[in-house]
């Protein structure tokens, strides 16, 4: 998904860094293929719609990119990225967290959004 390569293009590469991207990547394909399998089993409403989303739907990824194009217009990036050591040798950036609250509640099956 392009908002993981964005984070990884703008810095975000360390070893924490990247498992974390790859959680929001795996989670992004996990909501689409259960959206796609569950699509018809969904209550739908009299005009034959579903009335909520099941989890966030993928387009709010988009704030992320949002939040990555605020820190490269103001410099923010690769090395002026902030960084934090969570212990000696493993580092991670603090943004990157969320990304794993996103592709977590992309997944989620409790949270349900009502549709515009």
């Amino acid at each position: 998904m392009a908002p993981a390569a964005l984070a990884f293009a703008v810095g975000m590469r360390t070893y924490l860094d990247t498992i974390i991207l790859t959680y929001f990547v795996c989670c992004g394909i996990a909501r689409l293929a259960r959206f796609n399998a569950t699509v018809a089993l969904q209550p739908k409403d009299a005009s034959g719609k579903i009335a909520y989303f099941e989890g966030t739907p993928i387009p709010t990824s988009l704030t992320l990119v949002g939040v990555l194009a605020y820190l490269v217009k103001y410099d923010l990036y690769l090395d002026a990225l902030p960084l934090v050591t969570v212990i000696e040798g493993w580092d991670i950036h603090p943004l990157v967290l969320v990304y794993a609250l996103s592709g977590t509640l992309m997944v989620s099956k409790t949270l349900r959004i009502p549709k515009p």
